[in-house]
């Protein structure tokens, strides 16, 4: 990292660009494509890939005569150790390194606005950038609005991206300004100083998780402090939401529980942590029932059983948890075991 030890100001070549994908050739076909159109140029892009055949490889092939982009394949899938394989790679030169996903388009400015904002903003640690526009995933019922106003403890309106206990977060899809006191950031794109990954690596299992956001944020922001991370509208993405490789529900909210516990377990083991879990925990059983009580179809009695089966599963290895030892319910090709 000669030029950040030479203190030269930082620029978009300074930017390795981290990508872990799995089965979404086409996604990431859009999103280095479109990278290359709106003249962001990294010094480097690792796309690391887990799928079993070779089409995202010939993807990255394609696009090596306009991007610096380099393939690397990893056998288990796994969104946190593809990202941990290509971190210890780009901390060996970059000072920045940029974690996108595939379905991600970087548009005009956004590489040079990171290199700029980190110039000007020595405190900053990492930060995010924001999609203008984002689309409406779902819409919650009133009682699903009231719900999670009284048991996940959101922060106040105007306190946006919190961390509020091992369930509890706030955000707003909407950011209209800069968030300086910013406790996570949205996972889709996050840019830190190499220099994090000194005496860190995001916490790794099979498959997706939902952990690298938040646990990596938050350990930032509890190491260096409040304005350590930024969310800012000058660095702008347009986040497709790809519906491909994605989990089905059951799988999913076994993965949500299991890595909640295991959040709670790093940064909540205190009295007031264990309330806040125990009190959220309540809060999800409690909106599911009362959504299968005003709505008795069969998604909404799975959605209760599911929560149930994963709840219990979570509480009883817990201990593993504590250490780690993530997705025992999960065999290699991500199968359910149980």
């Amino acid at each position: 990292m000669n030029r950040k030890q030479e203190n030269k100001p930082l620029t978009e070549k300074d930017i390795c660009v981290v990508i872990a994908t799995y089965n979404r050739n086409e996604d990431l076909d859009g999103t280095l494509r479109v990278m290359h159109k709106e003249k962001n140029s990294p010094g480097r892009i690792l796309v690391v890939d887990q799928s079993k055949d070779d089409k995202t490889k010939q993807v990255v092939n394609k696009h090596k005569k306009n991007l610096p982009v380099r393939y690397i394949h990893l056998k288990q899938p796994s969104s946190s150790m593809a990202k941990n394989r290509g971190i210890n790679e780009a901390k060996k030169k970059y000072p920045i390194i940029l974690i996108l996903d595939d379905d991600v388009d970087m548009l005009r400015g956004f590489l040079a606005n990171i290199a700029k904002i980190f110039n000007d903003n020595p405190k900053i640690m990492a930060l995010g950038g924001v999609d203008p526009n984002p689309p409406v995933l779902n819409k919650n019922s009133t009682l699903s609005n009231l719900v999670f106003k009284i048991f996940f403890l959101p922060a106040n309106e105007h306190a946006k991206y919190k961390i509020t206990g091992p369930y509890g977060v706030s955000s707003d899809p909407k950011v209209k300004g800069e968030i300086k006191d910013a406790q996570w950031l949205n996972g889709f794109n996050m840019a830190f100083r190499s220099e994090i990954f000194k005496n860190y690596k995001m916490p790794e299992s099979k498959g997706y998780n939902v952990l690298e956001d938040i646990d990596s944020s938050y350990y930032i922001f509890r190491k260096y402090g409040s304005g350590s991370l930024l969310i800012t509208p000058k660095c702008r993405v347009h986040h497709r939401f790809s519906g491909t490789a994605r989990y089905a529900e059951r799988k999913r909210i076994f993965v949500n529980h299991e890595d909640h516990m295991y959040f709670y377990y790093q940064y909540f083991n205190n009295f007031s942590g264990t309330l806040k879990m125990a009190w959220s925990l309540t809060g999800i059983v409690a909106g599911n029932v009362l959504r299968y009580i005003f709505k008795p179809n069969a998604e909404n009695r799975s959605a209760l059983k599911y929560n149930l089966q994963a709840i219990s599963y979570s509480i009883k290895n817990r201990k593993d948890i504590r250490k780690g030892k993530l997705r025992r319910f999960l065999n290699d090709d991500l199968s359910m075991k149980i």
